[in-house]
């Protein structure tokens, strides 16, 4: 009996709800620390809740994208994909305000992150395993 074909999107949605809830909580959280008091400890937060408000706000476009375009062949790697690719975008964005608060960030410097960062992904989608091509 031939193995059912993964259709990531006839897949159940049930995440998504977790996700917005996510996307509340975080830019929410980020409003909150923009209206502390400049520290040490609030710029560390800073970073924090970004990272987190941009993973979750990109999640649901990531994860349509690897639907559409991604050739999974397992669940289980469609969804460690997509929460992946999201993590990348959103440690980009806060490498990018790090750089952005020292005044070192240039148009060359963040291609040249876009470029480390493809490359490790590309690396890495290569390493998972059949797709459904073969």
């Amino acid at each position: 009996m031939a193995k059912a074909r993964f259709d990531p999107i006839a897949e159940s949605k049930r995440w998504m709800l977790y996700v917005v809830v996510g996307i509340l909580v975080s830019w929410l959280g980020l409003w909150g620390v923009l209206q502390l008091a400049v520290s040490t400890t609030t710029t560390v937060l800073f970073f924090i809740v970004l990272f987190a408000a941009v993973t979750t706000t990109v999640m649901p476009a990531v994860a349509y994208l690897n639907a559409r375009f991604g050739r999974c062949a397992e669940r289980r790697v469609y969804q460690g994909r997509f929460i992946r690719q999201s993590i990348w975008v959103g440690l980009y964005i806060g490498i990018n305000a790090w750089l952005q608060m020292q005044r070192v960030l240039n148009l060359m410097l963040a291609l040249v992150l876009v470029a480390a960062f493809a490359l490790i992904e590309t690396f890495l989608i290569t390493r998972e395993g059949p797709t459904e091509e073969g």
